[in-house]
């Protein structure tokens, strides 16, 4: 008899002692968790921020027309996935869309550059030209093409 009791005890205090740690482990974590969202949401925003910067080195500023031919060729892959347009105005020529045209919140397929170094054309972007840079977002502020426009 004296075995079942003690057992009895045993039983019970093991029993307490596992709600008191589980409620001290609810307790402690559910901070945490809240800290975890917090800190996934900031990391998505950086994310974000990060892959839109390659963009917004562009976002009104005046830059020489060898920056612009640098900036077809560098979003070159950008423009073929159909994720963003260029728009290039010269002196020259009333603008021209290449890889992508900007419609309202709509990229349609548009040329590639073929003649932005032949200056007898009129696509001709003079390597010292100066342009006023903008991006272009949609309704959804997606950066959508960027904006080229010569002073």
């Amino acid at each position: 008899m004296k075995e079942s009791t003690s057992t009895a005890l045993l039983l019970g205090a093991a029993l307490l002692l596992t709600l008191a740690l589980i409620g001290l482990s609810v307790n402690v974590f559910s901070p945490a968790t809240e800290a975890a969202k917090t800190a996934t949401t900031d990391f998505s925003q950086a994310t974000t921020e990060l892959k839109d910067q390659k963009y917004l080195n562009f976002d009104n500023t005046t830059i020489s027309g060898s920056q612009v031919v640098n900036a077809i060729r560098k979003f070159e892959t950008e423009g073929k996935a159909n994720n963003i347009g260029i728009y290039v105005k010269t002196g020259k020529n009333s603008g021209n869309w290449y890889y992508n045209q900007l419609s309202g919140d709509t990229l349609t397929v548009a040329s590639a550059p073929s003649n932005v170094n032949n200056s007898t054309n009129a696509e001709y972007i003079n390597p010292s030209g100066m342009f006023k840079a903008t991006i272009k977002r949609d309704s959804n502020s997606v950066i959508r093409a960027v904006e080229f426009v010569q002073n």
